[in-house]
């Protein structure tokens, strides 16, 4: 039987001091309605068809009570919290006006809170701005709306208003704006407000889950370890805020042991939790405790929904498992934009590109709606088995506006015409780009790296350095491959003088890349001492080494690393043996599996 417990059994990673992070703290949640309405001018009439109100129960079919009773800043809070729509809403704010005007700055602040719960935006600045004071409830209030709107720049305006004309920031204002700081990704702006909470009275678990979050969001992990270290407290929110950012951030081990020590304090996983250990797993291919979660969701040990269900799918189909994902999805009554994503981006990464955009078509047929994402993943699958055409329709749909692209996706579209030798296509794309990452520089110059267009590939290099864009280990990868073809032994040097200031030195492959283009330039001696500084090798590396002495004819020194890699538990395959043995003679398998070099 799979319970929590087993799981924490199965989490085998040492425990790591407190390091968590908190989801969405505080976050106003009214209708993301982005077509708002005027008001009406509303007059007094019709206030009997206000809905029913819980603090009149002698009212018939009403919430508001008869003008002649006694109308005050109390009973209008009470009738717009009652209200259901901006009509009622509406209705009430003209008796105010009448009755109170914009004296009281609680009812105001109601007014603003009521419309702001039915998506109503415009009427709620309409009045804030006829508001003639104003309090720190007030101020929270209107930018929190802005905030739920994605109006993060219209948000951060007022913050700063609000702080010209002097108001005292409280608890809930300090949440709205570490959140405001996450979406932003603002670290300094952040940075500030977390010293303003320091300084004051305002640390509370939901203040500093939301400065955990702000930290997590940024990238800034340590800090955000360290603050939720010094919690007195913590919920399965700040839990789930940490154990999720771990899992966003690379940290999938520190994931599983946040969700072992959560465990061990005796609280329970919700679905947002379980969402985050999913992803982990995912991430490092984790299928076995994988398998366990989700037999602890089938026992229904926490609320199974399509969020659940899509981060089951998208777990299975980055562990390779992409059988048991299409058996998931098929099974889920009810799938939305992110499950269909997951599952087309699942089949694509396993090589699956046919599967892919078939179920991309029969998602189009049932209307499903299609995001950034989902179209990032079908021109993966295109490019994966160089459907071209299916590719260049999608393209045509986002040109016309269909789906507006992106960043990414106009990196994916450079990366997926030159997969499918449209190299001329790859260039426009890359030209009209609005601005440019080192994804879209890193696909161009690796699509005309495999394309043979080696010296267009360093000319791509260093316009992307000139736009300040810097390498990082995919193109260093990538362009280190096109001076090994071209034998330009000065600009590979160059370019391993570029990359040893930078940490994509360590990275596997640009050393492989470089001892691949030092042994192609003749330079073998170099080429080894890259090989020997290496950190840690793998079997790319083995192989380029071993190529480089094999074909610059060191035999002895071939087989010598040949005998090296075997001791090392890295098996010598048939196209290494095939190499060696074409340099440098027959080569035969003794028993005791050392290589014997015989002459030929």
């Amino acid at each position: 039987m799979t319970t929590w417990k087993n799981i924490v059994k199965l989490i085998a990673v040492p425990e790591i001091s407190g390091r968590n992070l908190v989801n969405q703290v505080g976050r106003f949640q009214p209708s993301l309605t982005t077509a708002v309405d005027d008001a009406d001018d509303y007059t007094c009439e019709g206030l009997s068809s206000i809905g029913t109100s819980s603090v009149n129960p002698e009212a018939e079919n009403s919430c508001i009570p008869s003008m002649s009773q006694i109308f005050n800043s109390g009973s209008a809070a009470r009738w717009l919290q009652a209200c259901s729509n901006v009509e009622e809403v509406g209705r009430v704010h003209a008796v105010v006006l009448k009755h109170l005007g914009d004296s009281v700055i609680y009812v105001g602040n109601n007014l603003i809170s009521s419309y702001l719960r039915l998506g109503k935006l415009i009427q709620a600045r309409r009045v804030f701005n006829g508001m003639s004071r104003r309090n720190t409830v007030t101020w929270t209030a209107i930018i929190d709306g802005y905030l739920s709107f994605g109006l993060d720049d219209e948000a951060l305006m007022l913050f700063q208003d609000s702080t010209k004309h002097g108001v005292q920031a409280n608890s809930k204002m300090f949440v709205c704006i570490m959140n405001l700081c996450s979406k932003r990704m603002d670290l300094e702006l952040g940075k500030q407000i977390h010293a303003c909470i320091l300084k004051g009275i305002w640390r509370n678990l939901i203040v500093d889950s939301a400065v955990v979050n702000f930290y997590a969001k940024c990238g800034e992990m340590s800090s955000a370890f360290r603050i939720f270290d010094r919690m007195a407290n913590r919920d399965v929110v700040c839990w789930t805020t940490m154990i999720t950012a771990c899992s966003q951030q690379g940290f999938e081990y520190e994931a599983f042991s946040i969700l072992s020590q959560m465990l061990g304090d005796g609280l329970f996983p919700n679905e947002y939790t379980v969402s985050g250990a999913l992803k982990a797993c995912g991430g490092i291919k984790a299928i076995k405790l994988g398998r366990q979660i989700h037999g602890a969701i089938v026992k229904k040990i926490c609320r199974t929904d399509v969020f659940v269900g899509t981060s089951l799918v998208d777990m299975y189909a980055k562990c390779g498992e992409i059988t048991d994902a299409k058996q998931l999805f098929d099974r889920m009554r009810i799938r939305n934009t992110a499950t269909w994503t997951s599952i087309i981006s699942g089949y694509a990464r396993n090589r699956l590109g046919e599967e892919a955009i078939n179920l991309f078509r029969v998602m189009k047929r049932q209307k499903v709606h299609v995001n950034r994402l989902t179209i990032v993943s079908v021109l993966m699958a295109c490019g994966s088995i160089k459907a071209s055409l299916i590719g260049k329709e999608i393209h045509a749909q986002i040109i016309k506006s269909i789906i507006h692209a992106n960043l990414h996706i106009e990196s994916t579209l450079v990366w997926f015409y030159c997969k499918c030798k449209e190299y001329q296509d790859a260039i426009k794309v890359l030209q009209h780009m609005p601005s440019r990452d080192v994804v879209s520089w890193t696909a161009i110059i690796s699509g005309c790296t495999h394309l043979g267009h080696e010296p267009e590939a360093l000319q791509f290099l260093k316009e992307m350095m000139e736009e300040g864009v810097l390498p990082n280990s995919y193109t260093y990868s990538s362009v280190l491959k096109a001076c090994a073809k071209l034998e330009a032994l000065m600009q590979g040097q160059l370019i391993h003088s570029y990359a040893s200031k930078t940490p994509a030195l360590s990275n596997v492959f640009v050393s492989s890349a470089l001892i691949y283009m030092y042994a192609k330039c003749g330079y073998v001696s170099e080429a080894f001492q890259v090989f020997d500084n290496m950190p840690e090798r793998n079997l790319v590396s083995w192989k380029a080494m071993i190529m480089a002495y094999a074909r610059n004819g060191h035999c002895n020194e071939a087989l010598k690393l040949m005998y090296r890699m075997q001791e090392e538990g890295f098996e010598v395959d048939d196209y290494v043996l095939a190499t060696v043995l074409t340099a440098c003679g027959d080569i035969e398998l003794e028993p005791s599996s050392s290589y014997q070099l015989q002459s030929s």
